[in-house]
C-alpha cells in the first residue's frame, strides 16, 4: 500500500515531535548521572523519579524505532498508533497548559 507524500512527510515529523519528550526525559537521567559518578561520590541507586525518567526515555526510543521500521513495511496505522501513544503525555499536558 503506498502512501501520498504528503502523510510521509507528517508522518516523519511527529517522529520528530518524539524527540522533544525524549530529551527532557534523557537530561534527568544524564544530570542524575553526572552528579552520581563524580571522584569523590560513591555510586548510588537513582530514585524513583530518575528511574522513572529512564523508563521512559528507553519507551520513547523503542516507539521511534518500531514506528519507523512498521510504516516502512506498510504498516502505517499501527505505526501512527505507536507514535501518538509516545506523544500522548506531551499532548496532554500542551492540552493542559491551553
Amino acid at each position: 500500500m503506498k502512501t501520498s507524500p504528503f502523510l510521509l512527510v507528517i508522518f516523519y515529523l511527529a517522529v520528530a515531535v518524539c524527540l522533544w519528550p525524549l530529551y527532557v526525559h534523557a537530561t534527568q537521567v544524564v544530570g542524575w548521572a553526572q552528579a552520581s559518578f563524580k571522584l569523590d561520590r560513591s555510586f548510588h541507586l537513582p530514585n524513583a523519579a530518575v528511574a522513572t525518567h529512564a523508563l521512559q526515555a528507553a519507551l520513547i526510543l523503542w516507539a521511534i524505532g518500531a514506528g519507523l521500521v512498521l510504516y516502512r513495511k506498510g504498516q502505517a496505522s499501527t505505526a501512527w498508533l505507536i507514535v501518538l501513544l509516545a506523544l500522548a503525555p506531551t499532548l496532554a499536558g500542551f492540552a493542559a497548559t491551553a
